[in-house]
């Protein structure tokens, strides 16, 4: 538990390590006030010990001292934030507090709010008008008693793995400012990892909450078509992200079930418990995803440790091949756009002199889609399902376990790879990603896990995909997760912000 005594001290060493640079950011790294848990908060708050408005500013002075290295950030909703958090205290004060209270959360530039713009990582929206009411996770965080202080970078479009964009200019990874934080929910993975935030909001449609939970050593969550509210398409949906496995479940339990915004959203709502039995018994299955991306060996190596750690709790793990290939990643990209999403093409292609790096390469290389495309993808999706009901929960297999991404190390500057004629599928990282074909069967929910740091200081992740609409077991598998393997964000193993 952090006490008071703790905060005071590391809230100096914060704005020392200010004004002393980069050794001075790497030893205050893990100021305990910004990297310290939902739970631990709540407690906290409860006792008095510290309050909302003092996590708001700890870390409002964290984005002040390192968002220049990482820019993150699209707007700050600063003066909003505070008023919800003093709203917070109030909260404690009288004894009616909601389950997150007064709690920070990092939202992705594509949910609305208020007053609030949404750019899209385009400069074709940058300028647009601010919004005029909320999403339906707005609703949902409101209700929960969320704070808010700001919006997060994305690629142009949602499209890439990272935020490299004339809009915004490039998003870095806080574990190395060289490589790129995965994307779509660039910002709001780098941010956590940064200490900005205590819980971020992303949006997956090929990968976008995983690849940064991957690429920033974050727990993550794609939920199932419909579990959230999120929109109308199966290919895309929303989901949190957290740096611990208890405050994915916080945030999830916070934004799950139905709306009277959103049709698809599932009745009645799913609730998700704190605390679940080990995992002795499981059979795992593994898909390594050769045929889609040749995972690098220290991934690999990353994610064997995993598995014999899986085999020593008392799981039955066995490699199977689900039959997923990498040429059918561009069967998946058109039958999306194929969807009410692939106007952003006619959008794109209308404004190709305002575009960032490598746009115009995708939309050529989608180029005219229509109802065969969508037919296609379906075929696909019904052939896929399939096999891995054949092949993996058929058989009893309780999860199966994929690589997140063949390599963490991807480019952040895509402005720099455009200029070295690095191709689209390298340059974009889209390449790397093994995560696509779970956007393609939507009704898999996947929680991504982290595996530690592998090359070059930086981390990496393995998806857990559990059978359709079993999102429980997921949880379940990842609640062991957390108990068996070492933690990021403890112990000195922070990011460098080099």
């Amino acid at each position: 538990m952090i006490d008071r005594r703790t905060l005071i001290k590391a809230a100096g060493t914060a704005f020392v390590a200010s004004r002393l640079g980069t050794a001075a950011a790497r030893a205050e790294a893990n100021d305990p006030l910004s990297y310290a848990s939902v739970d631990e908060l709540v407690a906290l708050f409860r006792a008095r010990k510290a309050s909302p408005v003092e996590l708001l500013k700890a870390q409002i002075k964290r984005i002040e001292a390192f968002n220049s290295k990482i820019n993150c950030i699209t707007d700050e909703h600063f003066d909003q934030a505070l008023k919800e958090a003093r709203q917070s205290e109030d909260r404690y004060g009288r004894g009616d507090a909601r389950p997150l209270e007064g709690i920070t959360v990092a939202i992705k530039d594509e949910f609305s709010r208020p007053g609030w713009r949404v750019t899209q990582g385009s400069l074709v929206y940058k300028e647009s008008p601010a919004m005029t009411e909320n999403d339906a996770i707005i609703d949902a965080l409101e209700a929960a008693g969320a704070v808010m202080p700001f919006q997060t970078t994305v690629p142009e479009f949602y499209l890439f793995i990272g935020a490299s964009t004339r809009a915004w200019g490039t998003t870095h990874n806080p574990w190395n400012l060289a490589y790129s934080p995965g994307g779509s929910s660039a910002g709001s993975g780098a941010a956590l990892a940064a200490g900005f935030a205590t819980l971020a909001m992303g949006s997956d449609m090929g990968g976008s909450i995983r690849i940064p939970a991957s690429q920033n050593g974050l727990y993550g969550f794609r939920p199932p078509f419909g579990r959230v509210a999120s929109g109308e398409v199966p290919f895309s949906t929303s989901g949190p992200l957290a740096r611990r496995c208890d405050d994915l479940l916080h945030l999830q339990n916070a934004i799950v079930g139905p709306s009277d915004r959103v049709m698809a959203a599932i009745r009645p709502r799913l609730d998700y418990p704190a605390q679940y039995p080990d995992l002795s018994g499981w059979r795992v299955a593994v898909d390594w995803g050769a045929a889609v991306a040749e995972v690098i060996p220290s991934v690999k190596a990353a994610m064997q440790d995993g598995v014999d750690t899986l085999r020593k709790a008392g799981c039955v793990v066995d490699e199977v091949d689900c039959g997923f290939s990498k040429d059918q990643k561009l069967v998946f990209i058109r039958g999306l756009m194929a969807t009410s999403l692939g106007t952003l093409v006619d959008v794109a292609n209308a404004n190709r002199g305002l575009l960032s790096p490598y746009m115009t390469e995708v939309i050529d290389l989608v180029g005219a889609v229509g109802p065969r495309q969508a037919e296609e993808a379906e075929a696909l999706a019904e052939r896929l399902h399939r096999q891995v009901q054949q092949r993996v929960f058929g058989k009893g297999y309780r999860v199966l376990l994929m690589p997140t991404m063949a390599t963490p190390l991807v480019r952040a500057d895509m402005f720099k790879s455009k200029a070295d004629n690095v191709d689209l599928w390298t340059g974009t990282g889209f390449g790397a990603a093994l995560t696509w074909p779970w956007n393609l069967l939507n009704r898999y929910p996947v929680v991504d896990v982290p595996l530690g740091l592998v090359d070059k200081g930086m981390p990496s992740g393995m998806q857990v995909i559990g059978q359709t609409f079993a999102d429980l077991d997921t949880f379940q598998f990842a609640s062991t997760w957390a108990r068996l393997r070492p933690a990021l964000f403890a112990d000195g193993r922070f990011p460098t912000f080099v």
